[in-house]
């Protein structure tokens, strides 16, 4: 699934873009997010932790893609 997607943004260098920005904007909103709820508690920091990641995992994706040749 992740390999056709990753073929997706090859294809299409916007949308690549579109991906890198949204997820930008994910990884940021995920810092503040665990930033406003420290003392809350262990699951929504886990949940904060886990938007983090897909924000990472969508940089590097549509970095790597935007990279290679199409």
């Amino acid at each position: 699934m992740i390999q056709l997607f990753f073929r997706r943004l090859r294809q299409d260098r916007r949308l690549a873009i579109l991906v890198l920005l949204l997820s930008t904007l994910l990884l940021m909103l995920a810092g503040a997010g665990m930033q406003s709820t420290a003392g809350v508690g262990l699951v929504p920091a886990m949940l904060w932790s886990l938007l983090m990641a897909v924000g990472v995992i969508g940089q590097f994706i549509a970095l790597a893609a935007l990279m290679k040749k199409p």
